[in-house]
């Protein structure tokens, strides 16, 4: 089952999103940085193409150990987000600190752009608020939790009542992204919530769409040896290929070409 929300980074490539928006996708949140060096090359065209066929879009940032502050003014110069954008704080490499996370979420509340501030985590975050409350991120951020279980997750409730989207899966895979697997997302609402929750603030919701003419069955025989071109629409249908895992990150010191 497709989900509402996928995340993605260059180890997709550059999706067909004209058929992940026709398998049910809603909203995407690409990789944009890294540290305070690396950048997702493909993150830019992505969004484009994903607004362009009707996805919702927003970006995270990976954040490492030390420096939060100006990772996070990396981030802003390299996105440059507009105002009430939301953005999301990577949280999960062994050796950040919640001094690491405050530090960064300050930096993004300083910001004149008044973004919306998710953070994504898994047990790091768990583990480290001990079920205490925090008041920084309780207040300021809401949470979006990495757990890969069939059970129902658990986190951190004193701090944040509930999760706003749950990753509960990294081997999804989706019509248009044919090579390699993508994480899966819930969204603790309806669609329609979603969509205001990933939207700017005071962006107004999009005027519906007409629904789309139904697929018409085509039954074509040919012989064993003949190769077949399909064609829907002046559009080539590509070949399945085969699915290959997605190393999450960290990205640091990789190929960035």
């Amino acid at each position: 089952m497709v989900p509402i929300c996928i995340d993605i980074s260059h180890h997709q490539g550059f999706p067909d999103f004209r058929e992940v928006r026709d398998a049910g996708v809603l909203g995407m949140i690409h990789k944009a940085t890294e540290g305070t060096s690396f950048v997702d090359q493909n993150r830019a065209e992505n969004c484009s193409n994903a607004v362009g066929a009707g996805i919702v879009c927003a970006t995270y940032h990976w954040l490492k150990p030390g420096n939060a502050a100006d990772q996070m003014k990396f981030y802003m110069d390299v996105v440059e987000p507009v105002s009430g954008e939301r953005m999301v704080i990577d949280y999960e490499e062994d050796g950040c600190t919640l001094d690491d996370l405050h530090e960064a979420v300050q930096i993004l509340l300083n910001s004149p752009k008044d973004l919306q501030v998710t953070v994504y985590s898994g047990h790091l975050l768990k583990e480290q608020l001990n079920d205490d409350h925090d008041k920084l991120l309780a207040e300021y951020t809401d949470l979006w939790l990495a757990q890969y279980t069939s059970e129902e997750p658990s986190w951190s409730t004193a701090t944040y009542p509930s999760w706003k989207l749950w990753q509960y899966s990294e081997e999804g895979q989706v019509p248009g992204i044919d090579d390699a697997f993508v994480d899966f997302d819930k969204f603790d609402g309806e669609s329609s919530e979603f969509l205001k929750w990933m939207r700017p603030k005071g962006v107004p919701e999009p005027e519906p769409q007409p629904e789309p003419a139904p697929l018409e069955p085509v039954i074509v025989s040919v012989s064993s040896s003949a190769r077949v071109l399909v064609m829907v629409n002046g559009t080539v249908m590509r070949p399945q290929r085969k699915i290959r895992p997605v190393r999450r990150g960290p990205d640091i010191g990789r190929n960035r070409s």
